[in-house]
Order: C-alpha cells, then structure tokens, then sequence
C-alpha cells in the first residue's frame, strides 16, 4: 500500500471539507512506522501536478470518488483548501483505489481525511 497526503501550510481548510492538518501529520507518521509508504506534500510550497489531482478525480470507482470535480471541491483547492488523501493499493498502481475526502454511502456522510488515515491505522 501507498499513500498521499496532500495540505498547505499557509491556506486554513474550508469548513465543508475541514481537516485537522496537524492531527493528520501526526496520523501519516504513524502509518510510516507501521511500514507504510507515505509521501506528504505541503502544497503551500509545492502544488500538486495536475496528473495527481485528474487521478484523484478519475480513478477510483465512482462509489469510491472523492469530492473533487465539478460539484464539490475545485483543482485550485486540491491540497489547499481541501486537503487530499489519495490511496493506493500496490505501490506501482498509477490511480488511487480510494481518495478522501469523499462521500461514503454506506455511511451517508462525508468521511474526511483523518478520518480516513484512522481506518487505515486500524488495518
């Protein structure tokens, strides 16, 4: 498994899409010892190219979609405004198998980026 964590230093997140940047920091690191391969990217110093926000839009299944594209967050928030959690499941896969923040039907709500880095904890 991989993951990514995109976030900006400097842009407060939007409160629809609110993450606790610090918190998910904290969360990546543990997943790193636990063996996982995390990439963060502080998008604040660096965007994200966009070939990483089309996968996170285009990738995972539609049921696995995360909120990015034309009815929830726009590219200039990927990273941003919204910060991005793009999972893989083989280190080599090209398109994420899950994306977050997304909508969870299962659940009926939003599951955000710590969230998310919970669960995977939890593995």
């Amino acid at each position: 498994m991989k993951v990514e964590f995109y976030y900006s230093s400097k842009v407060e997140p939007a409160k629809q899409h609110y993450c606790d940047n610090k918190k998910a920091l904290e969360l990546c690191e543990k997943l790193k010892a636990k063996g996982v391969n995390v990439k963060v990217q502080d998008c604040a110093e660096q965007a994200a190219p966009f070939m990483t926000y089309n996968a996170a839009v285009t990738g995972p299944s539609a049921a696995k979609r995360a909120v990015f594209g034309t009815k929830g967050a726009l590219e200039e928030e990927f990273g941003k405004a919204v910060p991005a959690l793009l999972v893989f499941e083989k280190e080599g896969d090209r398109y994420p198998a899950e994306v977050f923040p997304r909508t969870d039907r299962d659940l009926n709500r939003t599951v955000g980026v710590v969230e998310a880095i919970e669960m995977l904890l939890k593995k």
